[in-house]
């Protein structure tokens, strides 16, 4: 037996030689990665749930109650709109609906996805609340407060009580019918109608955020209806069930999602170079701001009935 022979079987013996090949370098590391991307991935979905489940109903309430003390100073005045052009999202009733608990939900113009992100929105083309013939107001059933959620549980007979500068207006549900449902004759002559507009959630725990139909409540003015004043044109890209990012605002999102990514790469330099304590206090909330920006926009690609 030679001298290297002896001193492996030596070494082999006494347990200093491991056998086995050397571990992978980049395993560990590779498995982490993926751990991490998929914790961020996790932690981006709940975000997003969260968001649109309660976060957004913090934005609706805020908006609404600026927008109440603004249309309570000009019902006092008299100077709330009565009939087109009308600016959209500019606020023209009060809506109120017992059944579903819903009280002094203010009701603006426009029914375009940013506009009902504040509260129910008027359709254009169609006369105010109140006035002879059909008015239609468009609602969100889930996200931003969902105004519009349950619509399908009203019954014929529940109350809708609208508030113009034209007056106080009470309508009675006749009706609960789905798209493709047949659509009622148009009202008598002098009489008005309410048609509300929202979605209704589909199957399964996020149902509510995929929608399974568009609902329609229709509702008959009990009386007094008043002439309808000017009536703007139809805004055919008020897409109910769709949603759209304009340029404008995806340029916004673009410029947010990148705002986004220069704050957790900020924050994740400094907490693995810096004081972790200071980072914490300072970067998280510039890391929640900038996520809250990028998802609020993004936003704008649910369905405005959702």
């Amino acid at each position: 037996m030679t001298l290297l022979e002896e001193r492996a079987r030596t070494q082999l013996h006494d347990g200093v030689v491991d056998a086995s090949p050397p571990p992978s370098s980049t395993a560990v590391p590779s498995r982490v990665t993926v751990a991490t991307v998929l914790q961020a991935l996790a932690l981006l979905i709940v975000w997003l749930l969260l968001y649109l489940t309660v976060l957004s109903s913090f934005q609706h309430g805020h908006a609404q109650r600026s927008l109440y003390a603004e249309l309570r100073t000009e019902l006092a005045l008299g100077e709330a709109p009565s009939g087109a052009p009308i600016v959209p999202g500019t606020p023209l009733a009060v809506l109120s609906i017992p059944a579903l608990d819903l009280g002094d939900e203010v009701v603006v113009e426009g029914s375009r996805n940013e506009q009902l992100r504040v509260g129910p929105g008027h359709v254009t083309g169609t006369v105010l609340p109140g006035q002879i013939g059909v008015s239609v107001l468009a609602g969100r059933s889930t996200t931003f407060g969902g105004p519009f959620g349950g619509l399908d549980e009203l019954r014929a007979g529940d109350p809708i009580v609208v508030t113009t500068v034209q007056g106080t207006f009470r309508y009675d549900v006749v009706a609960v019918r789905v798209k493709g449902d047949p659509v009622p004759a148009p009202p008598k002559e002098g009489q008005g109608r309410l048609t509300l507009v929202s979605s209704l959630p589909g199957p399964g725990p996020l149902g509510a955020l995929r929608p399974a139909n568009t609902v329609y409540v229709d509702a008959a003015l009990e009386s007094g209806a008043v002439a309808a004043g000017p009536v703007g044109q139809t805004d055919l890209e008020a897409t109910y069930m769709s949603g759209r990012l304009d340029v404008p605002t995806l340029a916004q999102l673009a410029l947010a999602l990148q705002l986004l990514l220069l704050a957790v790469a900020g924050f994740a330099w400094g907490w693995h170079r810096g004081n972790r304590r200071v980072v914490w206090a300072a970067g998280i909330p510039v890391v929640v701001a900038a996520l809250w920006l990028a998802t609020s926009l993004s936003a704008h690609l649910i369905p405005g009935l959702i």
